[in-house]
Parts: structure tokens; sequence; C-alpha cells
């Protein structure tokens, strides 16, 4: 293993923003390379600790066995140390956001400008990866996310063996995404996306790590035997069932992520947050997986509060 500076940023009032990667494998002519970023925004801790968590299984099996890497792997747990470190979500000095700012440009802000270096530092490899969370306040099961373009590698998203793989349908924003650039420019890229806003499940966090094991064998990037995994199901917007909060208050899931619910099912209840009575029962519109769920015990009138993938079976 190298632990490889790849870029570095003076800044006015903290320590230099260094951003590292670690280098793994042999380089054997004939077998992929694949890179693996996480750590774009500062609530991205699950991600940050997946990543580091494969750094330390690689550098353990290398020790043991120099052969055990075929190809090569680049980790990068971290980016956005700044954003980490304040507990922030974006940049902090201008709040904006990396990850809409690819392929990036070496003399604009300061986010065009880490994205340039970043992007430069990894563009070249023939897979990709990026783990990262929702934007909202959710807890979801860890699945893949695709952009639907003529770029998207469905069959190569099945080998990480999560259960569900969602086609996003392309928006402007994407085009500015790792994600999309890493696509544009020859790469297999895929996004894994769980929880982990600022904490940590170890569930989730095992079956991600345990997903990018899965892939980078199945691959032959590395030479261990693992087991399948999920026989993936791919689905879209029209395959997820959206349930919303029809009052504001204190927000009580009665289910949680990954269980198989019915139409009509009781899943959460609202109470009014002073008097305590409940203002609201939440139920199940369809049958279903919970895939996502509201994290957050105040809940607003109209938010989203439950994501079912809908069984196919009408």
């Amino acid at each position: 293993m190298i632990k490889e500076l790849l870029f570095s940023f003076k800044s006015p009032s903290r320590d230099d923003l260094n951003v590292y990667g670690f280098r793994f494998g042999n380089k054997k002519e004939g077998y992929p390379k694949i890179a693996i970023v996480s750590g774009m925004n500062g609530e991205e801790i699950a991600g940050v600790f997946s990543a580091a968590q494969l750094v330390h299984f690689l550098q353990e099996r290398e020790t043991l066995d120099p052969n055990f890497i075929n190809g090569e792997v680049l980790i990068i747990p971290s980016v956005n140390h700044f954003a980490l470190n304040m507990g922030k979500r974006f940049w902090p000095l201008d709040n904006t956001d990396i990850n809409v700012m690819f392929p990036g440009y070496d003399k604009g802000e300061t986010t065009q400008r880490i994205a340039f270096k970043l992007f430069e530092a990894i563009k070249d490899f023939n897979f990709g990866i990026v783990i990262e969370d929702r934007k909202d306040k959710a807890d979801c099961m860890p699945y893949i996310r695709l952009i639907d373009s003529n770029y998207m590698d469905i069959e190569g998203a099945k080998s990480f063996g999560l259960q569900f793989i969602h086609t996003k349908k392309f928006e402007p924003v994407d085009s500015g995404s790792l994600l999309y650039n890493w696509e544009v420019w020859g790469a297999k890229a895929y996004s894994i996306v769980f929880s982990g806003k600022k904490y940590l499940f170890q569930t989730e966090n095992d079956l991600v790590l345990d997903a990018l094991i899965r892939f980078i064998s199945i691959h032959k990037i590395i030479n261990l035997k693992v087991s399948g995994g999920y026989k993936s199901d791919v689905v879209s917007h029209e395959n997820v069932e959206i349930v919303k909060s029809p009052k504001a208050g204190i927000f009580k899931p009665i289910v949680k992520t990954g269980i198989q619910v019915r139409e009509g099912q009781l899943i959460g209840i609202v109470y009014d947050s002073l008097s305590g009575e409940v203002k609201s029962h939440i139920h199940a519109k369809s049958d279903g997986i919970v895939s996502c769920m509201y994290s957050d015990p105040l809940i607003f009138q109209q938010t989203i509060v439950f994501r079912i993938v809908k069984f196919n079976n009408k």
C-alpha cells in the first residue's frame, strides 16, 4: 500500500487541505483499475468509514499475500475534510457542493479547483465508485444509483449484490456530478447511496463493505472467493411509492428500513409535540419493502416520510 498525497490547497485560516489516496496493487497487465471516492461532503461519515475499512482490509490481505491484488485500487476516503471537521455539509467557506463541479476548472472557484484536481487523479480508471449519502433527512437501505443514460452499466451494478439498483432520470445538475463525468470519460461508474449523516449504523456499513469487496472480487481485481449477495432488483421512480406525513409534529416510526409491509399496514405515528396526543396514523399505500425512512423526530406536514419499493404483483 502507498499513502499518496494526491493534491493540496493552501488555506487562509486553517491547515492545508491535503487529499490523500491509498493505492494498492501490482498493476498487472490485463487487469482493471478501480478508484473509490467518498467524503465529498461533510455529512458522509458512514461513507468515509466504509472506505477506510476497505483500506484496512486490503492492507491486511496485501501484507499476508503480495499477490492478493491483481489490478490497481485507489481509495480516497475523504475529500472535504474542512466540512467534515466543522460539521457542515458543503465547503464551509462558500457553502458550495464539490459534487456538482466536475470535471472542474483549474482557474475557477475553490470547489471547482478541488473537483479539477480530484478528477485529474482518477479520470483514467476503468471503474469508478462514488460512496455518498442522500441529500434529504432519510435512513435508507444501501443501494446502487445509476443515471439513466447510454452510459449506465446495469449488469456491472449487479456485481455489488445489493438488493436494489435505482435508475435515476438524467437532470441538468447531474452533468456536474463525479458519477456522470466518470462515465463520459469512459469509465464504468456507480454510486453507492446509504444513510449515515454524522453517525454510523454498523449493519449498513458492513453491507457496503461487503458489496465493495464483492465487486472487486468478481472483476478479478483481488484474489478472493465471495458470496453472490442479493439478486439485485432494478427499480425506477415509477416503482417507488412515496408516503407523506399528513400532519406536522413528532414522528415515531413503527417499522424499519428493509421490512416488508402490506397495503394499509400501520407504519408510523405523528404526535402533537406539546400535548402528546396522536395527530395522525400513517399507513402503507402498497405492498412492498421500506427502502427509505425519514430520520428526524420533528416532521413537517407533507414531508416524505417513507419510500416503499412496490412489489410487482398486480
